[in-house]
């Protein structure tokens, strides 16, 4: 489990720099509504306000920018010949078994409706 809803400080966008925002754009987006900052916000004063005795908001949004390279999902993915097709689909489990594998920790995925299908 995750800690979560702990007492600390609120998020303050200022104190993640342009070039830190640039790279959560990639590793770390909003992929429900599109608002990044507003989703960092969340994260931040759910779970990172937890972690605050040891990394304070900069520190917290740069670990989870090098957990983001530590493993290429992408590439792992590919290797397992799990590769965006207009036809083929996938199980949970066919998804998850190769990120575990190459991960050693079991990934929590959610799946989202692509509403240009629909």
């Amino acid at each position: 489990t995750k800690p979560s809803n702990c007492n600390g400080s609120q998020f303050d966008g200022r104190k993640v720099s342009p070039q830190l925002r640039a790279k959560l754009k990639r590793s770390w987006p909003d992929v429900e509504s599109g608002n990044d900052t507003r989703f960092w916000e969340g994260e931040w004063n759910k779970h990172g306000r937890c972690s605050e005795q040891t990394l304070n908001q900069m520190q917290y949004f740069e670990r989870s920018q090098n957990m983001w390279r530590s493993y290429n999902i992408t590439e792992i993915l590919r290797n397992a010949s799990i590769v965006p097709h207009p036809t083929q689909t996938w199980t949970y489990s066919d998804i998850v078994s190769p990120i575990k594998k190459a991960t050693k920790r079991t990934p929590l995925l959610r799946c989202k409706q692509d509403k240009k299908t629909q």
